[in-house]
């Protein structure tokens, strides 16, 4: 048993994965959504009743992710969020995403689209991370 996990265990210390991030404020300050493209994130959000009104994008970069070392994000709210990748199976990526002040999470990227994670308060709304695969 040991032989198989031995591979697995090195394989996943040179995995390495392109996830876009972007960066959105959330909020109920006016109905501007800014860029036209997070209407599909509004209404994401509408459907799971969380109501925010107003969708600016704060920042949108490809990082590499790989392990073991996390990849750091920062926010406009000055702090930083550390992407980790813990894994990859089947073209599945799993993440931790570590957000100061809250708990860290993990996630799957890959077949779903993309992944939203509350990332802390910033001028009276939210900031979401947004974490998409980058297409293939």
């Amino acid at each position: 048993m040991a032989l198989t996990l031995g591979p697995a265990v090195a394989l996943a210390q040179d995995a390495k994965v392109k996830v876009q991030v972007e960066v959105v404020l959330a909020s109920n300050k006016g109905t501007a959504v800014e860029p036209a493209e997070l209407n599909k994130m509004k209404e994401a959000f509408q459907k799971q009743n969380f109501s925010f009104t107003s969708f600016k994008r704060m920042s949108l970069d490809t990082v590499e992710v790989a392990a073991p070392k996390p990849t750091e994000v920062k926010l406009p709210n000055g702090t930083n969020a550390s992407l980790q990748l813990l894994g990859m199976k089947d073209g599945i990526a799993t993440l931790r995403v570590i957000i100061p002040n809250q708990s860290s999470v993990e996630v799957e990227l890959g077949r779903q689209g993309a992944v939203y994670q509350k990332a802390g308060k910033h001028v009276g709304g939210d900031l979401i991370l947004v974490l998409v695969p980058p297409s293939k």
